[in-house]
């Protein structure tokens, strides 16, 4: 017998633990909570080379073209992942492709100190890194959408990706205790050695049979209106006005924490008259205000939910928040930059803010399909890598022109924010999208005329011919 605590996911049980009693884990949050510690780990590899490049320019010599270089590497791989990784969650299932990526990025840091020779070798290994997270956004979504029902998905959602602030406060408090305890590529050793550590503990989690019926059952039934089982829908993805929606919300919040990653200790020192090593303490605020928000996103969209509130109201009012708040905190520190206190503070509270999207845009794939949500997250990410190659540049460009924050960091997310929000509330919904209907996979007009063309040019060459 047991003290059964289900509501709260765990229960107390007869076994080998302290006092004769040990906690048992649902299957579901067992899954939930080893996602989060799987990205939690994933940001700590992540972040670790923006500490240690450092000692390591200073140990080879390099240039800051070739420490730019090196801290770009993680994102060729990371763009290059996203497509495929939602596509094999779809096909193969999130349990297997998360095992993967862990496997592949944790596997890679630990060869950092053995490639950090040559150029070549540490930017194919970095990128490798990047290729192997790449696929946990997707892999996740799928283990949420087949464990979590819509009552539960925002809290889950919100403390799975909440990890990769965990993660960003553990690597850069613990990365320079081990730099200067034991040397920088002690860093990627004991980082990568923990990747590794989690997978053992993660294959022990999938052999349990609980586990295992629920990921491997089917999420929708077989339908002979549909396409085959097998065939992926992307002609209903572009054609879907949701979907599209959802790309345009996740490119705006990418934008920002992009940009805002890259310039934010630039802004700190050049308008504060901060030291770098100040600069470098307060861009630990961000990742703890937003760690902040997002346990207060979550249960309160899944509270709202439970009392009757339509779920598509729940993602809009949460998204606006993520939205419509930052933006005001921008505005404020735009009008207000003579007093620093000020600025920092409203600069953490629109990072943390933003933090909302984890209630509206990184739920709405499984609202709109359990089935293909690792799919749509890899195609609406796709769209939101693109900040991270044109949105650094833009503001630099911009600064560069005007010689202003306010104009070039400031006011391009501000525009953004007030689009996503109308976008997002005109067109998105968290209504399911049966994305399997034959009709809705038709080719479009343009595949029927290279068709034509096609088999023009076969006629022509059998005329030829004969």
């Amino acid at each position: 017998m047991g003290l059964d605590l289900t509501e709260a996911g765990f229960a107390i049980v007869e076994g080998d633990g302290p006092f004769g009693y040990s906690i048992r884990l649902s299957p579901e949050y067992s899954v939930v909570l080893a996602t989060a510690c799987a990205f939690v780990v994933g940001n700590m590899d992540k972040i670790n080379i923006s500490v240690a490049i450092i000692p390591m320019a200073k140990e080879f010599h390099w240039s800051p073209t070739v420490i730019g270089l090196v801290q770009s590497s993680f994102f060729y791989g990371y763009l290059l992942s996203q497509l495929p990784a939602g596509y094999a969650s779809s096909r193969f299932g999130g349990k297997n492709v998360l095992s993967v990526g862990v496997g592949l990025w944790s596997l890679s840091t630990a060869c950092i100190p053995f490639a950090a020779s040559t150029i070549p070798g540490l930017f194919l290994s970095r990128a490798a890194v990047g290729l192997g997270e790449g696929v946990a956004p997707a892999a996740a979504t799928d283990l949420i959408a087949k464990t979590v029902p819509t009552s539960s998905r925002s809290r889950a959602t919100s403390f799975v990706f909440g990890g990769l602030h965990v993660g960003s406060l553990l690597g850069l408090t613990l990365a320079p205790f081990f730099i200067d305890a034991f040397g920088w590529p002690s860093v990627f050793y004991v980082f990568g050695i923990g990747g590794l550590a989690w997978n053992v503990w993660w294959q022990g989690i999938m052999r349990d049979e609980r586990v295992r019926r629920i990921l491997d059952a089917d999420v929708m039934p077989n339908d002979p209106e549909n396409i085959g089982k097998d065939e992926l829908p992307w002609r209903a993805f572009v054609r879907n006005t949701p979907v599209r929606a959802l790309c345009v919300v996740h490119f705006v919040h990418n934008w920002f924490h992009y940009t805002f990653l890259a310039w934010l200790p630039s802004y700190f020192i050049d308008t504060m008259s901060l030291p770098l090593s100040s600069a470098a303490k307060i861009s630990l605020l961000p990742p703890i205000a937003a760690l902040v928000v997002s346990g207060i996103a979550g249960p309160s969209a899944d509270a709202l939910i439970s009392r009757g509130v339509p779920t598509g109201t729940v993602r809009k009012a949460a998204q606006s928040a993520a939205f419509l708040g930052p933006a005001a905190c921008l505005v404020g520190a735009s009008v207000i930059d003579d007093r620093p206190l000020v600025c920092v503070a409203l600069v953490t509270m629109s990072l943390g803010l933003s933090s909302f999207s984890l209630a509206g845009l990184y739920c709405n794939h499984a609202d709109l399909s359990p089935k293909f949500a690792p799919v749509l997250i890899g195609a609406t990410n796709s769209v939101g890598a693109l900040p991270g190659i044109v949105g650094v540049v833009f503001v630099g460009w911009i600064y560069d022109k005007t010689e202003s924050w306010a104009l070039s960091l400031f006011a391009p997310s501000i525009f953004l924010f007030l689009v996503g929000t109308v976008v997002f509330a005109l067109y998105g919904t968290a209504t399911a999208q049966n994305f399997e209907r034959k009709k809705r996979n038709e080719p479009f007009a343009f595949e029927k005329r290279l068709a034509l063309v096609g088999a023009g040019g076969d006629e022509r060459g059998k005329e030829k011919e004969s």
